[in-house]
């Protein structure tokens, strides 16, 4: 891919690699070095140009890759150059590579959940007319040994035919582990955990094939089951307890009592009829009443006032009696 500047300046090594930043290499000596501003805007202009040229390959909406995504995301993006191709004493681009970690929930081979955080192939284009000369895998392969990964470590998004065959070419990466999202993880991809190792999937799909049973599931030790009491049952006399029913104490065992209602309710000045309404307190006869105010005794500090009170001695109390009384007091 052609620029209209000098690209062979710009990026002095045959690999160069950015990050968010884009900020230009280091210059070899005896090279000339262009103003700082028309350097920060050629490599957005070879940032952009590249996702153009990778998502119309990928036969993609939109470009992924671009120098604003560069600019907002901690992603790392290998540019291999042509150093031999110097149309006009300006260099090309042959393709990149952009890497970047990703904070992922992916399945393993036994269909569990796991939160990792590993490193993501995001975009990987070599341009048409340089393909299958090799430029692939040596970019592939900067990166692997920059990053100091292995290729089953790696998680790729959404990628292409060509970059499944590329690495299954290169790098034997060919049974996939399925996921539910877009990205793609090969078998191996969880090898630095520690855990018990479990049977490969290929090794799963050919006993299946063979007939062989299936492994039984190793049985669960439940915990001993509690001893419980025997149940006594109620005996008769508790149950007929229960049905007899204690009769409150008076006055609350008297019934109030109903009126009986008019059978024509008289109307009130409010709109509507309005229902009268009955006593809130049980009715309770005049004679009774008395009756149980004689029977009921003095209360404690009634006495104790009367014994104390020198008014009230007996020889006040009988001289009080026996004044003459007018016909008015005796009412």
């Amino acid at each position: 891919m052609e620029f209209p500047f000098d690209v062979d300046a710009l990026l002095p090594e045959r690999i160069t690699v950015l990050d968010q930043h884009l900020r230009p290499p280091a210059r070899r000596p005896g090279t000339t070095t262009p103003a700082r501003v028309d350097v920060q805007q050629q490599l957005m202009t070879i940032v952009d140009e590249l996702g153009k040229a990778s998502a119309k390959a990928q036969h993609l909406p939109v470009p992924i890759t671009s120098a604003s995504r560069m600019q907002s995301n901690r992603h790392v993006m290998y540019v291999l150059k042509d150093s031999s191709a110097r149309p006009a004493g300006k260099g090309a681009i042959i393709g990149f590579l952009k890497v970047g970690y990703k904070k992922l929930f992916v399945l393993d081979d036994r269909e569990a959940h796991n939160e990792v955080e590993p490193l993501c192939i995001l975009d990987f284009y070599i341009h048409e007319t340089l393909q299958r000369h090799g430029h692939g895998r040596e970019l592939f392969q900067y990166m692997l040994q920059k990053e100091r990964v292995e290729p089953h470590q790696l998680a790729i998004d959404r990628p292409s035919q060509k970059l499944l065959k590329f690495l299954n070419k290169h790098y034997n990466l060919e049974t996939t582990v399925p996921q539910v999202n877009n990205f793609v993880i090969f078998e191996g991809f969880f090898a630095h955990q520690h855990r018990p190792p479990a049977p490969s999937l290929r090794a799963i799909r050919h006993s299946r094939a063979a007939g062989d049973p299936a492994p039984a599931a190793p049985a669960r030790k439940l915990p001993p089951k509690r001893t419980e009491g025997d149940i006594k049952p109620y005996s008769s006399s508790d149950r007929e307890f229960l049905k007899v029913a204690v009769e409150p104490p008076w006055p609350l065992n008297r019934a109030p009592r109903r009126a009986t209602p008019p059978a024509h309710p008289p109307r009130s000045s409010s709109l509507g009829n309005s229902p009268e309404r009955g006593p809130l307190r049980p009715f309770v006869p005049e004679q009774e009443l008395l009756r149980s105010l004689r029977l009921c005794p003095p209360h404690p500090t009634a006495r104790l006032l009367l014994a104390t009170d020198p008014a009230a001695s007996p020889a006040q109390r009988r001289r009080t009696s026996s004044l003459p009384r007018s016909e008015d007091s005796r009412y």
